[in-house]
């Protein structure tokens, strides 16, 4: 690893950290929707559940990250992807509230809670999709890092 991974990583570690914490909150503020202001509730509870959750994700995978050994290509990369795939889960809830339709990627939620505007969407299994497909890439890139670094615990600081 170059010695300019190493700063990168802890530059991205901060940014994931903080994006992380931001994602939960809007997760929880997204929760003080209220059920009269969408088309379909279901979405909002989606999106609460996911933008939380997903956050605690982002943390936990952001604390593993100077743990990783990966070059500066495979960072950004892992970041990116990341991002997208975790904002993106509690988007498609979001749009679905609020356009009161949903995605046939849903199956077990359209049949406890139909949508009103049926199960569909574009935009809502486009963003499930695109969901899907980074947080994968990113999920095997931090294994990727991890076993890559294996048992080493040198500082890339001299002298520790």
């Amino acid at each position: 690893m170059n010695p300019g991974d190493y700063d990168l990583q802890i530059n991205l570690k901060r940014w994931t950290l903080v994006l992380g914490v931001l994602q939960i909150t809007v997760g929880c503020l997204v929760g003080f929707i209220p059920p009269g202001a969408v088309e379909w509730f279901r979405g909002i509870v989606m999106a609460h559940i996911e933008y939380t959750v997903n956050g605690i994700l982002v943390i936990v995978l952001g604390f593993l990250l100077t743990e990783m050994r990966l070059g500066t290509a495979a960072l950004w990369v892992w970041f990116v992807t990341l991002q997208l795939g975790t904002w993106t889960n509690g988007s498609a809830g979001l749009v679905g509230a609020f356009a009161g339709a949903s995605s046939q990627l849903m199956p077990t939620i359209n049949e406890k809670f139909p949508p009103p505007h049926g199960t569909d969407n574009p935009l809502v299994s486009g963003l499930l999709q695109l969901c899907g497909l980074t947080i994968m890439v990113a999920l095997l890139l931090t294994l990727y890092g991890l076993l890559r670094k294996g048992g080493t615990a040198r500082s890339p600081v001299a002298g520790e």
